[in-house]
């Protein structure tokens, strides 16, 4: 079940086919990860999942409204940001074929100055309907992967 609060009323967790929930714990701070996950043109370079990201210059830095497309697990999306909090909260709405979800990001601070990173997927549309065990799978085990790169970045 989600751990974050106030999903858009479409993508509740508990109203889609698809959800997926990971998170790390880091020694890194949300200021030192943050500019990384920020350069959605840059993905490609540290995380194998995503390519082909048009629409946003390498050095650009992903903003409120930003719309730009990606190809993650071999599917092109079409992602416009819906919410950024800087250094706390991101979160991005998604189409494709068949397809249309939402992802959120959440750093939260530790004591030690490092942070807990936590991300959160739903699906829904036909194919998230047809393929949910499969995509519920891809996403927890990918997502994990991403996060772990992100960390790895620094």
């Amino acid at each position: 079940m989600s751990t974050l609060p106030n999903w858009p009323h479409s993508f509740e967790p508990t109203r889609v086919p698809v959800f997926a929930h990971n998170e790390i714990v880091s020694t890194r701070s949300a200021e030192d990860l943050w500019p990384i996950l920020l350069r959605a043109g840059q993905w490609p370079a540290w995380y194998t999942r995503a390519s082909h990201v048009k629409g946003i210059a390498d050095e650009e830095e992903l903003s409120l409204g930003t719309t730009f497309s990606w190809k993650t697990l071999g599917v092109r999306v079409t992602t416009t940001v819906t919410e950024l909090v800087p250094y706390r909260a991101l979160a991005w709405s998604g189409v494709a074929t068949g397809s249309r979800g939402y992802h959120r990001w959440d750093f939260r601070p530790s004591a030690d100055g490092g942070c807990t990173i936590i991300t959160e997927e739903v699906q829904a549309g036909p194919v998230p309907t047809m393929l949910a065990t499969r995509l519920r799978s891809n996403l927890t085990t990918f997502h994990q992967e991403w996060l772990e790169s992100l960390v790895a970045r620094v």
